[in-house]
């Protein structure tokens, strides 16, 4: 109830702050929720099987883990010729890898992106992002390498329903290679 309650809040006090992102007004701020998803990645050194890359991408009832709040925070600027930079915090519980059940596993990240607009200043803007960051998993943390693809829906020119997925390829042998979904307000 707590998380709802603050999603009003923050949209009621923000509604007049929040834009659609270009030379006037460079700050977008996006809410929502995210899904870990380990299980078509590829990993062939992974402790867990994992199936190959891409593989039952949209099998969100077996693969996916989601918490039902809010769980992730992006704040970004526009710099020039259709880019932005952006920095994203999110959180998440993992209870499977892959097909094998786990203990209930924290996952907190930290990344920086580079996001190229397509067609900014439009209703449908679909972009690009590449960057890196990093990522915990039950305490142990992991630098990754990210690059995703994401379309912003403009309601007006302050509202948005942004959806994002991206792969987080972890450069240590212990971390965890996923793709990370996102879906929120912008």
């Amino acid at each position: 109830q707590l998380s709802r309650l603050l999603v009003v809040g923050l949209l009621v006090l923000g509604l007049n702050n929040i834009q659609a992102q270009d030379e006037n007004n460079p700050w977008q701020v996006s809410l929502g929720v995210n899904a870990i998803d380990v299980y078509p990645t590829n990993d062939s050194d992974a402790a867990y099987p994992t199936g190959t890359l891409f593989s039952e991408y949209f099998n969100a009832n077996d693969h996916w883990n989601i918490i039902p709040s809010i769980s992730y925070v992006t704040v970004s600027r526009y710099i020039g010729d259709g880019f932005s930079f952006g920095v994203t915090g999110s959180l998440n519980r993992i209870t499977k890898l892959g097909d094998v059940p786990v203990d209930d596993l924290s996952h907190y990240a930290v990344d920086g992106t580079i996001k190229y607009n397509f067609f900014q200043g439009t209703k449908l803007d679909p972009f690009l992002a590449v960057g890196g960051g990093y990522t915990w998993v039950d305490g142990i943390g992991a630098g990754t390498v990210n690059g995703g693809i994401g379309l912003n829906y403009w309601f007006t020119d302050f509202i948005g329903f942004s959806v994002q997925t991206q792969y987080k390829h972890a450069f240590e042998d212990y971390g965890v290679k996923h793709f990370q979904h996102m879906a929120g307000i912008s």
